[in-house]
C-alpha cells in the first residue's frame, strides 16, 4: 500500500492530434487539489514491498459528491476550468436547435403520404392523456415512460425488419427529445443522430476546441475510467510471481497511456524491466509515437528500464509467442468501450486479441485482463434485438445519469460538452443494431473465454470502493463470477464498467 496520498492525475497527456500546454514534458504531476510535487520523493518512502499499485494513484470520487451536497468544501478550481469551455453567451446557446430533424440510413424511408398518416396513428397511439390535475412530476414520469415505450417500439420494428414503421417511430420520438432534457431524452436524442444538426455540430466543434481540458476532467471527475485501469493494473501486479524480472504487458488499446503511470512507479519500485506493447488497430495516425515519448520521459523520472514499441494484431503469435520469454510475465490487457476513450472497436478485433492471448499463454506464463464499458459480455445472450437494445438503453440512461448527477447545474454546457465528447460516440442506433448483428453471427464472449477466472484480492475491493465512496454516493462496487475474478462498477444497481481478469487453464 502506498503510504504517499498525494493523488495523481492521470490525464497526463492528451491525444497527440490536439494542442496541449502539456505537450512539454514536465516531471511534476499535477496532483488533483492543483498543486505539484516531485515524485522522485516518493521512492525513497515506499517500502521495498512494492509489486502492489494504491487508488491513492488515482483520483477519489470527491468534485462530484461534495459540489452536489455541499459545495463550499470543494476547490472549484476543476470545475472553474470546465467552466470556460464552452465562452458561450446565453444568447448563443440559445440559437442551438434544441429539437431534431432525423436522418441517416440505417431505416428504410416509408413514402411521404404513408409516412405522414403512420406518424400521427404511432404517436397519437404512444400518449396517455393526462388529467390536468396531474402533478407536474406524475406527467414528467408518463413522458418519460413514453419515450421508452417509443424507444422499445423502434428496437422491436428494427428486429422484425420493419424498416418503414421505425422509420415513423424515430420521427414520432424526435418531437418528444432536447439537449436539455432529462437524461433519456439526451439518449434518444443521440440514439438517432441526423448527419446535419448546427446545433450539434457548433457543441462538437467547440467540445474538441477543447478537448484536452475536457480528456483531464472527465477522468478525473468520474470513476469510469479510473476504476477500470485500478483494477486492472492492480490484478496484473498482484499476479507477477516474485521471482520474475521483467514484465511485458501488451496492449490492445493503449489510447493516451492513461493507465500506465502508477504501473510505471511500481515497477521501478519493484526493480523489474517492463516492455509496453500497442496493438496498431488503425492505418492512420494513431498518436502511438507521443504516447511512447511520453511513457518514456515518465519511466526515466524512475529510472526504469522501459521499452514501448508497437505491432499489429497480425504479428502477435510471431512477435509475442515467438519471443523466449524466459523469466518474463505477459499481461494482456484489453479496454473497450470505457467512456473517457470515445472510440469504439470491432467485436471481430477483440475476439481476435483475446484468441491469440489464450494461445500464446499455454507456453508462457502470464495473464489477460478486460475492462468493459460496454456490457458487451453479458449482451451477447439477447435472444432478439428489442432486449439487446433494452440493455444497452438501460446501460448508457445510467451514464448518462450518473453524469447528471456528478455536475452542478449551471454547468449544464460543460456536461453537454463532454456527453458529446465522450458518450455520444457510443450511442448511435446504427451501431448498436451492427453490434448486435456481430455478436449474433459471431457468438461472442463466450462464458469466461475458455480460461480460468484470476481472483480479484479484497484488498483492491476495498480501495475501489474508497475510490467511489460507496455509501456515500450512488456508485457501488460488486465482485462476482465463480471465481470471484470480476469486479463491476455499477451504478443504482446498473453495472457501468466490468473488469475481469483470466489465466490459460494449465
Amino acid at each position: 500500500m502506498m503510504s504517499s496520498q498525494l493523488l495523481l492525475s492521470p490525464s497526463w497527456r492528451p491525444h497527440s492530434s490536439f494542442h496541449s500546454d502539456l505537450d512539454h514534458y514536465d516531471p511534476k504531476i499535477e496532483v488533483y487539489a492543483g498543486e505539484h510535487h516531485d515524485f522522485s520523493s516518493l521512492i525513497a518512502s515506499e517500502s521495498e514491498n512494492s509489486s502492489k499499485i494504491s487508488s491513492a494513484n488515482f483520483p477519489t470520487l470527491s468534485s462530484d459528491y461534495d459540489l452536489m451536497h455541499n459545495p463550499s468544501s470543494v476547490n472549484m478550481k476543476g470545475f472553474g476550468d470546465v467552466y470556460g469551455w464552452l465562452c458561450v453567451d446565453d444568447q448563443q446557446m440559445g440559437e442551438i436547435p434544441t429539437k431534431r430533424s432525423i436522418g441517416g440510413d440505417h431505416v428504410l424511408s416509408p413514402n411521404q403520404s404513408d409516412q405522414s398518416s403512420a406518424t400521427s396513428s404511432v404517436c397519437v397511439a404512444s400518449e396517455n392523456q393526462s388529467p390536468m390535475e396531474q402533478t407536474d412530476d406524475s406527467m414528467e414520469s408518463e413522458s418519460q415512460e413514453g419515450i421508452h415505450n417509443l424507444l422499445m417500439a423502434y428496437a422491436d420494428a428494427m428486429g422484425k425488419g420493419q424498416g418503414e414503421l421505425a422509420t415513423v417511430i424515430v420521427k414520432c420520438i424526435s418531437e418528444k427529445t432536447n439537449t436539455i432534457g432529462s437524461p433519456l431524452e439526451r439518449l434518444a436524442l443521440n440514439l438517432f443522430q441526423p448527419e446535419e444538426n448546427q446545433g450539434e455540430a457548433y457543441l462538437k466543434q467547440e467540445s474538441v476546441r477543447n478537448f484536452n481540458p475536457a480528456f483531464r476532467a472527465f477522468y478525473d471527475i468520474f470513476p469510469y475510467g479510473r476504476f477500470a485501469h485500478f483494477t486492472s493494473s492492480s490484478v496484473i501486479l498482484q499476479a507477477v510471481p516474485t521471482y520474475v524480472d521483467s514484465v511485458h504487458i501488451i496492449d490492445f488499446d493503449i489510447g493516451e497511456g492513461t493507465q500506465w503511470p502508477p504501473v510505471i512507479e511500481a515497477m521501478a519500485r519493484a526493480k523489474r524491466s517492463l516492455t509496453i506493447t500497442s496493438i496498431k488497430l488503425e492505418e492512420h495516425v494513431s498518436g502511438f509515437e507521443e504516447t511512447k515519448r511520453q511513457l518514456l520521459n515518465y519511466a526515466r523520472t524512475f529510472c526504469l528500464n522501459l521499452m514501448v514499441e508497437e505491432m499489429e494484431l497480425s504479428q502477435m503469435v510471431k512477435g509475442i509467442g515467438g519471443r523466449n520469454s524466459g523469466n518474463k510475465f505477459l499481461a494482456f490487457n484489453c479496454m473497450v468501450g470505457l467512456p473517457h476513450m470515445g472510440r469504439t472497436r470491432r467485436t471481430t478485433q477483440v475476439l481476435e486479441f483475446i484468441k491469440i492471448a489464450k494461445g500464446i499463454l499455454v507456453k508462457n506464463k502470464g495473464i489477460i485482463t478486460f475492462g468493459d464499458g460496454e456490457e458487451s459480455e453479458r449482451m451477447g445472450n439477447s435472444p432478439d434485438y428489442a432486449s439487446f437494445f433494452n440493455k444497452h438503453l438501460a446501460h448508457y440512461k445510467a451514464l448518462y445519469e450518473s453524469m447528471e448527477w456528478g455536475f452542478p447545474s449551471y454547468l449544464n454546457e460543460a456536461r453537454i460538452a463532454m456527453e458529446t465528447l465522450f458518450l455520444a460516440p457510443y450511442v448511435s442506433s446504427f451501431s448498436w443494431f451492427q453490434k448486435w448483428k456481430e455478436q449474433r453471427e459471431n457468438m461472442v464472449f463466450q462464458e469466461g473465454f475458455g480460461l480460468k477466472g484470476e481472483r480479484m484480492s479484497m484488498e483492491s475491493r476495498n480501495e475501489a470502493r474508497e475510490m467511489v465512496r460507496e455509501g456515500e454516493t450512488p456508485y457501488k462496487i460488486r465482485v462476482e463470477g465463480d471465481d470471484h475474478n470480476e469486479m463491476v462498477l455499477e451504478w443504482r444497481e446498473i453495472p457501468l464498467v466490468r473488469v475481469s481478469a483470466w489465466r490459460q487453464i494449465k
